[in-house]
């Protein structure tokens, strides 16, 4: 299946949970709250810097996986979910103005970009692999901050951005472990490592970006 294909299905039927799809999005017309920063905890807004570093980085994940033009399933797979991303990062820009954003987002740019580029370069299964396990990862993220601003800053239209956000992930991890299939030998050591490595990025980048 095409993304042409996978664009037609969706505007004849409607959403649908199709692994290349990016579909059904939580986060599809949600509204970014207004914020007031002189009453939120410097904890909270640190975690929401994070959250935006890691919302560019996973736009920047899927522009690295299309320039690498290595196959179709993975290009529509890439530009479906890319759009969802994006919509979650234009949230966090309308919530976020730039002077409360991590200095360092060239740095979080190039590195999105290589962890998509790099093992889709290698192959297919690789790189659903690692998404699959970025996912599983920023899910969990999310479920903590989520229980971290219900207590300190319990604001009912962040936390609903934020629940369909973290819904969105859990979806696009499941899409990804769902086309991963059955990878040949070769390359399930290769996706170990680089799961391992990705996800040990991420976690870095999260405590590095609350902070710079």
């Amino acid at each position: 299946m095409d993304a042409n294909a996978v664009s037609s299905g969706l505007s004849m039927a409607g959403p649908v949970d199709d692994p290349l799809s990016g579909q059904p999005s939580a986060a599809e017309g949600v509204r970014p709250p207004r914020l007031d920063f002189d009453r939120m905890p410097a904890r909270v807004l640190r975690e929401l810097r994070a959250s935006h570093m890691g919302e560019t980085v996973a736009v920047r994940i899927y522009d690295g996986v299309v320039a690498s033009g290595r196959d179709g399933r993975m290009t529509a797979f890439a530009r479906s979910h890319r759009a969802v991303e994006r919509n979650h990062l234009r949230l966090f820009e309308a919530m976020l103005p730039p002077d409360r954003r991590s200095r360092l987002m060239g740095l979080w740019r190039a590195g999105g970009w290589l962890m998509g580029w790099l093992p889709a370069r290698i192959h297919a299964s690789v790189f659903f692999a690692v998404i699959g396990a970025v996912e599983a990862w920023v899910d969990t993220h999310y479920a903590r901050q989520i229980a971290l601003i219900r207590r300190d800053h319990p604001d009912p239209d962040l936390l609903r951005l934020l629940e369909a956000i973290r819904a969105d992930e859990a979806t696009h991890s499941d899409h990804a472990h769902r086309l991963e299939g059955d990878p040949p030998a070769w390359t399930r050591p290769v996706a170990r490592l680089l799961c391992a490595i990705a996800v040990g990025a991420s976690r870095l980048g999260v405590a590095v970006g609350k902070w710079v």
